[in-house]
């Protein structure tokens, strides 16, 4: 995990930390007077970037394209934006602000916002979509308030798992932040309309696959449940694209590549559990929850609940010798 914290009252400080910050060349229109404060803070960590910024000024930027996107959650002042579309946004608003290809000019009024950067193998990987699936150009809105809401919920809980504070419950493990940057794609493929294209089960070949295709991509899954792979792997060790590994899964076994590589992870800590842990029970629980992916406990009880028939507390229990 990394976390990086910038400030300054200098306008070409501020245009060359964003230019480094994402990989673009950025121009501060004549707005940007330096004496202003900004604020930066990263937090990193495998697929997870997530920035936090305020400016305290009113200032006008161009920005040539990015090679990932950049969800924008505005928590404060104005934001308008020009991509091809244009649109202006206050707090509240939560948008798809960059996207590969597309130059954007951005105004903002005493912003502070919250972004989350998404690379588009990722999103691809969670959709199973090709290597090659186009990426839609930027400024989509989430305009359905349960979209919105989850889209927040989303990444305050990212933001959570990537805190080094001294109020911190630590960083999780590699699987759950990896469960969270994937949970970021999928919230992100859901709340805008762009990304919603799923693979079409009538494409050539899709879903007409031998067993053994499945059994490889069912044995990389169990052999690989303690690394931070998905989709895409399995369909590598498989052989196939991801979407015929999807179409496969849907019509074989009737759930996603993602969905059952989640099972085989809730099986392992099933396993851990019934093993037994000197451990109290709270903390045993919620430490096996974080080995295999949840940085939730109250979410993996209720998935371990709806498979075994009893919370995770009970499996660790009857494991213990009495007395």
């Amino acid at each position: 995990m990394h976390s990086t914290l910038f400030r300054t009252t200098s306008a070409d400080e501020t245009r060359a930390y964003l230019a480094e910050a994402y990989g673009t060349a950025v121009r501060l229109g004549s707005a940007a007077r330096s004496g202003s404060v900004f604020h930066h803070e990263r937090r990193t960590s495998g697929a997870l970037c997530l920035d936090q910024g305020r400016l305290a000024a009113s200032v006008v930027y161009d920005v040539q394209p990015l090679d990932h996107l950049l969800v924008l959650d505005v928590l404060g002042g104005r934001v308008r934006l020009d991509c091809g579309r244009s649109g202006a946004y206050a707090a509240g608003g939560v948008l798809l602000a960059a996207a590969p290809g597309t130059p954007m000019r951005t105004a903002v009024e005493h912003m502070h916002a919250r972004a989350a950067v998404l690379h588009p193998g990722l999103l691809r990987d969670v959709a199973g979509l090709p290597p090659d699936a186009p990426i839609p150009p930027g400024l989509h809105t989430a305009d359905a308030p349960a979209e919105t809401a989850r889209w927040r919920a989303a990444v305050r809980y990212a933001w959570s798992l990537l805190d080094s504070g001294p109020a911190a419950t630590g960083p999780g493990t590699p699987l759950v932040r990896d469960a969270a940057a994937r949970l970021l794609a999928a919230v992100a493929l859901e709340a805008f309309p762009g990304f919603r294209t799923r693979p079409d089960p009538l494409a050539p070949g899709a879903g007409r696959v031998g067993p053994a295709v499945l059994r490889r991509a069912a044995e990389f899954a169990h052999d690989h449940a303690d690394r931070a792979v998905g989709p895409s792997d399995m369909a590598a060790a498989a052989g196939v694209p991801p979407r015929v590994l999807h179409a496969a899964f849907a019509a074989a076994v009737g759930t996603t590549p993602r969905a059952y590589l989640r099972r085989v992870r809730l099986m392992r800590a099933h396993a851990d559990l019934a093993a037994g842990s000197a451990a109290g029970v709270p903390a045993a629980v919620a430490a096996v929850a974080a080995r295999w992916g949840w940085g939730r406990p109250a979410l993996f009880s209720n998935a371990y609940a709806a498979v075994y028939g009893e919370p995770p507390g009970e499996t660790l229990r009857r494991s213990r010798p009495s007395g």
